[in-house]
């Protein structure tokens, strides 16, 4: 029995491969969703943390994106070969994981000194697109090209700290006050360093 259990832990470890290459994908329900992404990469990949990532993101929004975001996010997560849902959490009054988020602005607002990534960044690309930070957002149409911006990530001491390792596919869609604004899929790693 224990050769057996050995085995089992040994095929699960040999499965545990981290993706090694940032995957999206769009899952839009309306023919013209107000946000499409024409690219975006984040590096290195499985992301290694503490340290810092690299991301780029081209995207149009073809309408004015305004009023309370709504969002529903769908994580797995697989570790050791085996695959389980990340359940919705409550963290310092902050929802984190597989939730529907009634006010994606406001959770953003509260969660800012709890999110691992450096928010001056995600700020600055908001001014710079002339956008207001206050909620609820009016976010103009146009092209919003983001060419290699780097963020440093701890998520060992921070809200995050459970979800550590792993592969993370995760499924997410936005609406606003006039419908659907994106669906999209993603694939990624973290690995602690």
């Amino acid at each position: 029995m224990k050769r057996l259990l050995l085995l089992a832990c040994a095929l699960s470890c040999a499965m545990a491969q981290y993706y090694t290459k940032f995957e999206w994908s769009a899952c839009n329900k309306t023919a013209n969703p107000a946000l499409r992404v024409v690219s975006a990469n984040l590096e290195p990949m499985p992301v290694r943390h503490p340290g810092t990532v690299s991301f780029s993101v081209d995207a149009n929004l073809n309408r004015v994106v305004q009023g309370n975001l709504k969002g529903k996010v769908n994580i797995l997560r697989t570790v050791a070969g085996i695959r389980l849902p990340v359940r919705c959490y409550i963290y310092n009054g902050i929802l984190v994981g597989s939730c529907e988020y009634q006010n994606i602005c406001s959770q953003l607002q509260g969660a800012v000194p709890f999110v691992p990534m450096n928010w001056l960044v995600w700020v600055h690309l908001m001014l710079t697109h002339g956008q207001s930070v206050t909620c609820p957002l009016t976010i103009p149409e146009g092209n919003y090209n983001v060419e290699s911006k780097s963020a440093d990530i701890d998520l060992i001491n921070s809200s995050f700290s459970w979800l550590t390792s792993g592969n993370f596919d995760i499924d997410m869609s936005v609406t606003d006050d006039i419908g659907e604004v994106g669906c999209y899929s993603i694939k990624l790693s973290l690995q602690p360093k």
